[in-house]
């Protein structure tokens, strides 16, 4: 444990290197101490600081910079994330007024505001269901023997499958059938529509139900296998621009990880339990692409039903206060969205 004199010190020089990006002498910590002290206290106290970790001292006279132990302590220390200011609040709520866009687009959003309010990069994936469920099935007729059958899953992901019929059939008949099914299946997941039998139908409609049940059940089925969620990155730009990322070949690395999506799974390999915010600063990152940065990250959506995940990247150096408070007011209005657009199911609802 520190004592609090190196502690106050210790976060004065990560708040001005944050700042500045330049190493931090003694004399300008002493300067900013909200208490009177000297330059030479200051002076011993970083150089206990140096001892245990926390800073490094490349040149003496220059000044110190954080090391990811210092940056660490910051973060723990920090008395009270501050909410977003109302004035960005507002901004955010701005692009988000559209009621009638779908997860993708909002997803696309978020991305866009969250690199905005915090300079940094942003990767927001669309949320997707652990167990698909079924928000619609729709028939449409294309001939006699003809019919697509459209899947609209709760996470609006929309699916088609051209089903060939062995009886002629039109319009009226497929809007009785898809009424029936609807009625039977909408908010179900694969397990319980595979449990489910087809009962008699009015108009002796029965095995065309049937024949829509086991398209409905195939379409679940290759929904349900795993594939690299949807998701947007936004405001590389910012994090190029960072002094960090001048030196040495990590741009170049950074962006051939984003082309090989090695980045995206680094970072879900991290995400915390539901509604936590995580915070990995440089080497305490567990996938090595990721340790030349800090990543703030949230998951969001209805938990054991459809989520996604929020994240920041960024150099070790960033507002790390902004940043936590940028990620939770995004993560909070991203899961309330998620639930309006789920019609208000929450966890538990459906089977």
């Amino acid at each position: 444990m520190l004592t609090q004199r190196a502690g106050s010190v210790l976060n004065i020089l990560v708040t001005e290197y944050i700042s500045t990006a330049n190493p931090v002498a003694s004399e300008e910590i002493a300067r900013l101490s909200p208490t009177k002290v000297s330059p030479a206290t200051v002076r011993n106290a970083m150089s206990l600081l140096t001892d245990e970790g926390y800073i490094s001292r490349p040149h003496v006279s220059a000044g110190a910079v954080p090391l990811d132990r210092g940056y660490r302590y910051h973060v723990e220390t920090l008395d009270e994330v501050p909410p977003l200011p109302v004035s960005i609040q507002q901004q955010i709520l701005h692009h988000f007024d559209r009621t009638d866009a779908d997860l993708a687009e909002l997803s696309r959003r978020c991305a866009l505001v969250l690199s905005r309010i915090t300079t940094n990069m942003a990767i927001v994936t669309v949320p997707q269901a652990r167990s698909p469920r079924v928000r619609h099935i729709q028939l449409v007729y294309l001939d006699e023997l003809s019919v697509l059958v459209i899947l609209v899953l709760q996470d609006a992901r929309l699916l088609r499958r051209l089903l060939t019929v062995d009886e002629p059939t039109d319009q009226g008949a497929l809007s009785q059938v898809a009424n029936y099914l609807n009625d039977r299946f909408s908010g179900l997941t694969l397990p319980a529509i595979e449990g489910s039998d087809i009962e008699s139908v009015s108009g002796d409609y029965g095995p065309l139900a049937e024949r829509v049940r086991q398209s409905t059940l195939s379409l679940l089925r290759e929904a349900d296998t795993y594939s690299m969620p949807e998701h947007y990155v936004d405001g590389l730009r910012w994090l190029l621009n960072q002094p960090e990322m001048a030196q040495g070949s990590q741009a170049r690395e950074l962006v051939e990880l984003l082309e090989e999506q090695v980045l995206l799974d680094s970072v879900l390999s991290e995400q915390p339990d539901s509604g936590d915010i995580a915070v990995f600063i440089g080497g305490e990152n567990m996938e090595e692409p990721l340790r030349p940065f800090s990543v703030i990250l949230c998951q969001y959506g209805i938990p054991h039903q459809a989520s996604g995940t929020i994240c920041v990247i960024g150099p070790t150096r960033m507002s790390y206060a902004g940043a936590i408070s940028g990620v939770g007011y995004l993560s909070s209005l991203m899961s309330s969205l998620v639930l309006e657009l789920y019609g208000g199911r929450g966890a538990g609802g459906g089977q």
